[in-house]
């Protein structure tokens, strides 16, 4: 059975969700929406049958689709959300789903209003490494976890041909476009929610970005255990620099790659040892599954995955961070929740 989507946005990301399209059985990209004739000269080099459309009444009016996804600057998802919802069509969003909560909590209620499944694209949940490690941390194979340090360093040129450049002018770049998918990863693992978060952000002196490229966050999660993360677009030296260890009571894990090469050893053992793991093309793979749960949801009738509620947990844990550093303290997410308006959706 076909699926068809309307695709809002032909950027990067875009020409990387068609073919994600082409990747998926069964799945083709109806037309696009996206107003920018260097984006749409780009895009047609690839797609050259794909329909292009400058406005999103002319692509809803020039045929039926079965779910839209939104690849665009977030600072639109609200309106375009509204739009779609109208005209009946589940959606897919690109993270964030919205650069402020009251943004994202609107289109959370525009969801529920129109009785119409939402998904976010957190696509690094379906990489191997971090469903293994799921495995692992929630069945207990080392024992309980302790502690952990997640750390992500690279020097990201935002103006770089190829690259989106929004990010460069928007408030809390690295929060908001980086660490939000690093912080859903820890909560995904290790499969329980934040307590507390203490968080300090900031901007180098040569960062090209117009606001804050560094965070760093203290996260106590249910439980007691305690993960320390440290994320930066604008470090010292152009290339990745990835750690992600979990210590617990029997031994640790380590991911030791972006994407990829998970170890762990026991209290005990003089060596790391490697965690098998399938091969996977990042961005691509994990997307496809991403995509391929949100059809199976759709036409079974089951929970969407990475649904509006679930992001709204770790968009969530980003503002809060957000205040923590401007006024140096330490918040609590259920009474952070309850000042936002956030916990009728969440406890719903």
């Amino acid at each position: 059975m076909s699926f068809t989507m309307l695709q809002l946005g032909a950027g990067t990301r875009g020409r990387m969700w068609s073919k994600v399209a082409r990747m998926s059985d069964g799945v083709r990209i109806g037309a696009i929406v996206e107003p920018n004739p260097e984006s749409i000269a780009t895009y047609q080099v690839e797609n050259p049958d794909v329909p292009v459309f400058a406005d999103m009444e002319s692509a809803l009016a020039a045929g039926r689709y079965d779910a839209a996804v939104i690849v665009t600057p977030p600072d639109g998802h609200l309106e375009q959300c509204r739009r779609l919802f109208d005209a009946g069509l589940p959606i897919l969003a690109e993270k964030p789903l919205a650069t402020t909560l009251d943004e994202a909590v609107a289109i959370v209620d525009l969801a529920d209003a129109a009785g119409l499944p939402l998904t976010v694209g957190l696509n690094f949940r379906y990489l191997p490494v971090n469903q293994t490690m799921r495995e692992w941390l929630t069945g207990g194979r080392l024992g309980p976890v302790g502690f952990g340090q997640f750390s992500y360093r690279t020097h990201r040129n935002g103006r770089r041909p190829g690259i989106n450049r929004y990010p460069l002018y928007m408030r809390h770049p690295m929060m908001l476009e980086q660490t939000i998918h690093h912080l859903d990863l820890i909560r995904f693992v290790h499969g329980k929610e934040v307590e507390t978060i203490s968080c300090r952000t900031w901007n180098p002196s040569w960062s090209m970005y117009a606001h804050d490229a560094n965070v760093n966050c203290l996260l106590s999660l249910e439980g007691g255990a305690e993960v320390n993360y440290l994320g930066t677009w604008s470090g010292g030296w152009n290339t990745y620099n990835f750690e992600w260890r979990v210590d617990c009571e029997g031994g640790i894990m380590i991911q030791r790659k972006l994407h990829s090469d998970l170890v762990y050893a026991k209290t005990t053992d003089a060596e790391l040892q490697p965690v098998e793991l399938p091969h996977a093309e990042p961005y691509y793979d994990d997307t496809v599954a991403l995509l391929a749960d949100f059809i199976g949801a759709l036409r079974e009738g089951r929970p969407s995955p990475c649904d509006g509620r679930d992001h709204l947990r770790s968009l969530g844990l980003c503002f809060a961070g957000i205040e923590a550093s401007e006024q140096g303290k330490v918040v609590r997410m259920e009474e952070f929740y309850d000042r936002n308006g956030l916990s009728r959706l969440l406890m719903a």
